[in-house]
Parts: C-alpha cells; sequence; structure tokens
C-alpha cells in the first residue's frame, strides 16, 4: 500500500536570519527566509516584493557631483549639488541660489560634505535652516536669503541642526550651540542662548519625547529641560555612539542608528548601556557587516512609516548601481525583522508626511531625485528579487521524503513571472534541485522538469488567482524553496503570503 500524503505547512514570517545553522534555522525560526532581497516582511504578513522607484523630475540637477541634501518646503522638493540650491515641483529644477536675495545676502554654500535642512515656525512663517558643515548657517523664508551673520563662531561649520524646545540647537564638532528661546539670529548668553561642549565628535542630533539626543563617536547623552535655566546633560552611554552620520531615525516608538557593532535601538542602550545585548541585528550580523564595510562614502537611510520600516543604505561612489546595498528592519508586533536591499544607491534621502501622503526621495551622483514606493522598477530597471525559506526537515531530518505537490499562496495585483526551485539536503553538490514555473488555473499545467522557462503559460495573467498547485518530483532529507523574479519590467507587486508541501516518506538514512 502506498505511503500516505503528509502535508508541511510554511507561514512566512521573521523576515531575514543568518546567524543561525541551517539545522537550528528550520526548528528554532519557522518562517524565516535565509535568503530576502528585495523582498520585504509585510505589515500584513508574508513576503512582499518591494516597490520600485522613479524620478521626481526628469531633468538632472545642473553643476557636478553627488546630491549633497534633499529636504520638501512648501509643497517643492529642495535639493543641493555643488554650491548651488534648487527646487522643483517635479517638471524642472529651478536654481535659486543664483538670484539677488542670495548673492547680497552674503550667502554660500561652502565645501563638499552634506547639507541639512530644518524647517521651523517661530513667528508664524515656516522656514528653512540650513546648514552645510562648513561655512555659516542661513534662512530662507521661501523668497529671501538671509546670512545669519550675528551668529557666534562656534556656529560657523555646523553639521546638524534641530529645534529643541523652541531652540534652534547646532551640532558642531565636539559643541552643542543653542539659540535663544524663538529666536534663529541670537545665540548670546544673555538671551538664554549658550554652548554645551560634550568631548566627543557629534554624530547627530534628534529629539525624541522631550528630549534632545545627542548621538556623538563614542558616547551618547540626553539634554533634558526647557531653557538654560534648567538644561541638564545626561549620559547614556559613554562608550558607544552612533558610527555614522544620517543614520539616526526614528521608527515604532523608538530611535534606531547604528553603532559599532550594528544597528541598535535607543531604548535598549538607554537601558543596558555598552552591553552589545542592545544591537537588534544580530540575526543578520554577516550583512550588517558587509554593509558597514562597503559604507566607506558614507551612509543614508530614511523611513517609511507606513510599513514602519526603516531602510539604511551604504553609498556606492562608482560601479554597478545593481550591486548598491542597503538593509531594511520592519518593526511588527514580534520584534524587529530584516531584509535584503540592492539596487537603490541612496547618498541622502529624505521622508516626510504631507497631507496623508507620505513622499520618501534619495539622491546619488547622478545628479537625479528619486521618489520611493514609486512604479514597478527601479527607474526602468528590472526588480530582481529573491526569497528562500529555511531548510526544514520535514519532521524528521533522518528520513528521506519525496516531494509530490506544492502550493503557494500568494497575493498578486497583475502579470508577472516567477521561479521557484526546491534545494534540498542543504543545496550541496550532488543533491537533487529542481526549477519550475508556478501555475495558475488561467495558465495551461505546468510539470516539473517539462515547461520551458519564461514561455507564456508561465506568465500569470488574466484573472488574478491567489493559489497555485504544482506537481512535483524530487527528494531529501530536508528541502528549502526558493522563489525568484524574472525581473520582468511591468511586473506589479505581489505577495508570498505562504506554502504548504505535500510529501511521502522513504527510507531511514
Amino acid at each position: 500500500m502506498a505511503d500516505a500524503w503528509q502535508t508541511y505547512p510554511f507561514e512566512f514570517r521573521g523576515g531575514l536570519i543568518t546567524n543561525l545553522a541551517p539545522s537550528q534555522q528550520g526548528v528554532q525560526a519557522p518562517g524565516s527566509a535565509r535568503i530576502l532581497r528585495n523582498f520585504e516582511p509585510s505589515i500584513f504578513g508574508g513576503y512582499r516584493r518591494v516597490e520600485g522607484f522613479s524620478k521626481y523630475d526628469t531633468n538632472a540637477l545642473s553643476n557636478t557631483g553627488a546630491v549633497r541634501g534633499i529636504t520638501r518646503y512648501n509643497s517643492q522638493v529642495y535639493a543641493v549639488r555643488g554650491n548651488d540650491l534648487f527646487r522643483s515641483a517635479g517638471s524642472g529644477w529651478t536654481q535659486i541660489s543664483d538670484n539677488a536675495s542670495f548673492s547680497s545676502a552674503g550667502v554660500t554654500i561652502g565645501g563638499a560634505g552634506k547639507v541639512r535642512f530644518l524647517k521651523y515656525d517661530f513667528d508664524g512663517t515656516e522656514k528653512l535652516f540650513v546648514v552645510d558643515d562648513t561655512g555659516k548657517p542661513f534662512r530662507f523664508d521661501g523668497s529671501t536669503f538671509a546670512q545669519l551673520s550675528s551668529l557666534p563662531s562656534d556656529t560657523s561649520g555646523a553639521s546638524f541642526v534641530v529645534n529643541f524646545k523652541n531652540h534652534i540647537v547646532l551640532g558642531n564638532g565636539k559643541k552643542v550651540v543653542f539659540s535663544a528661546p524663538y529666536e534663529d539670529d541670537d545665540f548670546t548668553v544673555a538671551n538664554g542662548g549658550g554652548i554645551i561642549n560634550v568631548a566627543d565628535e557629534i554624530t547627530g542630533l534628534t529629539v525624541f519625547r522631550e528630549q534632545l539626543i545627542i548621538f556623538c563617536k563614542t558616547s551618547i547623552f540626553v539634554l533634558n529641560g526647557n531653557s538654560v535655566a534648567d538644561f541638564t546633560l545626561q549620559p547614556v552611554s559613554r562608550d558607544l555612539g552612533c558610527v555614522a552620520e544620517d543614520t539616526i531615525q526614528e521608527i515604532g516608538g523608538d530611535i534606531i542608528f547604528l553603532g559599532p557593532d550594528g544597528l541598535r535601538l535607543f531604548s535598549a542602550t538607554d537601558r543596558i548601556g555598552d552591553f552589545s545585548l542592545g544591537a537588534v541585528s544580530k540575526t543578520i550580523q554577516s550583512e550588517m557587516l558587509d554593509l558597514i564595510s562597503s559604507g566607506s562614502s558614507g551612509f543614508s537611510s530614511t523611513v517609511i512609516r507606513e510599513k514602519s520600516q526603516y531602510r539604511i543604505f551604504a553609498a556606492l561612489a562608482s560601479g554597478s548601481t545593481e550591486s548598491a546595498k542597503g538593509i531594511a528592519a520592519t518593526q511588527l508586533q514580534e520584534g524587529v525583522v530584516f531584509n535584503d536591499l540592492r539596487g537603490i544607491n541612496a547618498h541622502v534621502a529624505h521622508s516626510e508626511y504631507e497631507g496623508f501622503s507620505e513622499q520618501i526621495y534619495f539622491a546619488n551622483n547622478d545628479g537625479y531625485v528619486y521618489q520611493m514606493e514609486s512604479g514597478n522598477t527601479f527607474d526602468g530597471t528590472n526588480i530582481l528579487a529573491s526569497f528562500a525559506t529555511q531548510f526544514v526537515p520535514l519532521n524528521d531530518p533522518s528520513i528521506r521524503k519525496t516531494i509530490c505537490k506544492g502550493t503557494a499562496y500568494l497575493k498578486i495585483n497583475g502579470a508577472f513571472e516567477l521561479r521557484q526551485t526546491l534545494q534540498f539536503d542543504y543545496a550541496q553538490s550532488g543533491s537533487n534541485q529542481s526549477s519550475q514555473q508556478l501555475d495558475s488555473s488561467n495558465a495551461a499545467t505546468v510539470t516539473y522538469g517539462t515547461a520551458t522557462y519564461g514561455a507564456s503559460t508561465s506568465i500569470y495573467g488574466t484573472a488574478p488567482d491567489a493559489i497555485f498547485n504544482v506537481q512535483t518530483q524530487g527528494s531529501g532529507f530536508v528541502v528549502s524553496i526558493l522563489y525568484e523574479t524574472l525581473g520582468n519590467s511591468t511586473d506589479a507587486v505581489f505577495t508570498i503570503d505562504s506554502a504548504t508541501l505535500q510529501y511521502i516518506t522513504n527510507a531511514r538514512r
């Protein structure tokens, strides 16, 4: 009598995990992925192919070099390239750093470092406060520039700027410089301004839960209080800091940043100090170290709030954009889970809500500003995505199993192509590997070993069915399912929700 079929379910959750041995991952982290590239854990369950990006403006900014900074102001995107400031509503860049107000005010954009912006409103008019890492900060109200020449010398060359308790606060080297309350051009001590020396190189400032968090290379401080009369500086860590500028973001009610050992949450670092337990990226430590080593040209980061997702990118100075590396961290109910990103070369990035619409921008050294979460391609380049489950023993690793049928459950939005490969016995040389196309009720039956990859019958078409059944053949002691896109430029976003394998048992080892 033939052996009865048994069913093994895969519930896809847990994100990318690479710090466990293959034999451990299949048991300890069911549903996790050993490869998750350009697929992201979805807040609705399963793994979702990432969305594309497209040019915000089809024109490049004039000048040369990398774009140094991006923000959104008065419903337009502002960007700096070289030593010039531009703005665009999406149909051509206007250089505004060459107008009469700019030159007559004596405003300059110097250096080659990043330019950072602060939007603030002290008098009923929202303004931009701009620091360029080199010269004196300046102000812009939408039409008029003002060189803040009355600022003390300690403000010249400031790299970071925030609004804390209605004080303009600058990070400049090892100094925190703050203005008088509700003033942007008065930093005098007599009126409530001042300077705090933190004795460590500042790598970022952020305001979080009524505190000013001061990140430095090897330390972290918090500033509490409302004014110079009651400001108090307290250390969080004196041996661990944020090693990379522009990696600090708020996500899921916490602050995430890049420490020397990977991504950290501020709450954990504040609670347990310098210990390595504070690093949340231990599950992908090899990928994190690879990303850190790739960031010789710097890092950038952004958040996608509607996904509860943080993205960090290592800037690629040259070479193929397809090799540009990034990591996404998504805050889910079970904690922070990760995926690998490829093909997004971001030197600077910015995100914010305008009304109910989240706007996410990035730019690099090609002079264009791009908009994330836009379209189904990487600006016309096919999105190559792959996802592989952990190797699972199908209940007993000492018994060989023959896989008879596979079922994939997907959420789809249109036509696409997808290859499925069953990999047996840790993909060792000589193990049985089987590649197939999934099949829907709207396409001809596809049998493993007989279908031609890319044939019209393997393209999901007409009515998108979320359940795909395939008769299979192949055997091994442990098995993993690998899904790979073919990068069709018209592929809509889809989610691989879950899967099942049906099998019969064979001989014990």
